[in-house]
């Protein structure tokens, strides 16, 4: 049977930590010499392989009840707080010293995005819906009232109710960051929009960064002295960077180029995607992990020069979950495991912070140890949703799971499924100008349609 595969990895910003996730499951990993420190699994019933078993500050009990599948993670900027929200709605906050629950919430939709503020006393929270929400940290099982992001602007005493709606995109919002000088929120959306609006008072917007032609996936804040330029990659086969405060477009950076392949055709549905970025913290690196590509592009930010560079391509053993830098700039990546009989792949590859070559001791521990084997492997992309097809996401991947199915039971031809219908948010919202765009907010009515829970 297979192991499930990590999906998301995260750097500790004070101490040598990756946080993995799998499936329900948490690790803390040290980054000097792989140890696992901490498990919502009891590794020490596992089969060692010869490595000697750890003792654990954290093994699962009643408290935990992990049920659903973590979503997205968040640490803050301290490093004593891990947020994380998982496909039930669920957003846990936990003690990382002691690796322990310290309160749940209810959030009211699938969060995709977490971040803390600079004094860790708030998350935001971006959903499937496209509202951004500001949460108090230590209210634990609060059920917020459903409220349009409008009502904020007189709402300003309304923090004590632990769940403030602060701006609304009118479809599905995909990541948030928040500035350094923690005065403004950037998110992005489904619908190829960047928004960058006031903290906490996000009916303030000061701008927009528009150009991609698709939806938009991830954005990051680039390294730097000024901090004032931002990254961000869609499903449109570039990444783009932006001086982010003036709604600027600096570079387009072409990812097909970059990989040596052709242009997408004229009438083509899909094209390359980026999945996720990892930002180094010691050098000027940025690796963006491509969906369903085997390869990450490792670029280099010049910011005297306001250019992306590509410093280098990274062959992995698998397509790419998820990558992360850790405090020592050495980069973490999970990959999805070989279904293959007979073939063993890692699910984390350690590459050097100097070279980028293959640093095995470090991941040996999670290797060996730290998953746990399922029959058959979850869905692990989840971008189907974003696309903007004419057939819905939902029955291509029906028509995927009966193909799987067909195989299964012997018929390797069978066809797919053709039913077919028109997806009510494949509309296209017109491009703005920049003068219409600071005056017009294209968030002013949310749609319901804009996404499925």
């Amino acid at each position: 049977m297979p192991l499930l595969p990590f999906s998301h990895i995260i750097r500790h910003p004070t101490k040598d930590i990756v946080v993995l996730s799998f499936g329900e499951h948490l690790q803390a990993v040290d980054t000097k010499n792989g140890v696992i420190l901490a498990s919502t699994i009891g590794l020490e019933e596992r089969e060692a392989n010869g490595l000697e078993v750890q003792s654990l500050t954290n093994t699962p009990d009643e408290a935990q009840n992990n049920k659903a599948r973590v979503q997205v993670m968040a640490f803050s900027p301290d490093g004593a707080f891990l947020a994380t929200a998982a496909d039930d709605k669920i957003m846990k906050i936990w003690d990382t010293e002691s690796w322990k629950v310290l309160g749940t919430r209810t959030l009211v939709r699938r969060s995709n995005a977490l971040h803390f503020n600079n004094s860790g006393s708030h998350v935001i929270t971006a959903d499937k819906f496209g509202d951004i929400y500001n949460m108090v940290r230590d209210i634990p099982d609060v059920v917020a009232p459903v409220k349009s992001a409008e009502t904020t602007e007189d709402a300003e005493g309304d923090e004590d109710e632990g769940e403030q709606p602060i701006l609304g995109h009118v479809s599905m919002a995909t990541d948030l960051v928040l500035t350094p000088d923690n005065k403004y929120v950037i998110t992005s959306d489904r619908d190829e929009h960047i928004r960058v609006s006031q903290y906490p008072k996000g009916h303030n917007i000061e701008t927009y960064c528009l150009g991609h032609t698709s939806f938009v996936t991830t954005i990051r804040i680039l390294p730097g002295t000024t901090h004032k330029y931002l990254i961000s990659g869609a499903g449109d086969a570039t990444i783009r960077a932006w001086e982010y405060m003036q709604g600027r477009e600096v570079q387009t950076f072409n990812i097909r180029e970059a990989l040596g392949m052709p242009p997408a055709e004229a009438d083509a549905e899909d094209d390359v995607t980026v999945f996720s970025f990892a930002v180094c913290p010691t050098k000027s690196h940025i690796a963006a992990v491509i969906e369903k590509e085997s390869r990450l592009l490792i670029l280099q930010w010049n910011e005297a020069e306001a250019k992306l560079e590509l410093f280098k391509i990274l062959e992995l053993e698998g397509q790419p979950l998820s990558a992360e830098y850790d405090r020592s700039g050495n980069l973490w990546t999970s990959v999805v495991p070989s279904e293959e009989e007979g073939k063993s792949t890692p699910l984390i590859s350690v590459y050097d912070a100097s070279n980028y070559a293959i640093q095995e001791d470090l991941a040996k521990y999670v290797n060996t140890i730290g998953s746990r084997t399922v029959e058959t492997l979850p869905e692990l992309i989840f971008t189907e949703e974003l696309r903007k097809h004419t057939t819905d996401w939902r029955e291509l991947k029906k028509a995927r799971e009966e193909k799987e199915a067909a195989r299964l039971a012997g018929d390797p031809d069978a066809p797919l499924s053709k039913k077919r219908r028109k997806n009510k948010n494949s509309r296209k919202i017109p491009e703005q100008s920049s003068t219409a765009a600071s005056s017009a907010d294209p968030s002013a009515d949310a749609s319901p349609d804009a996404a499925m829970e």
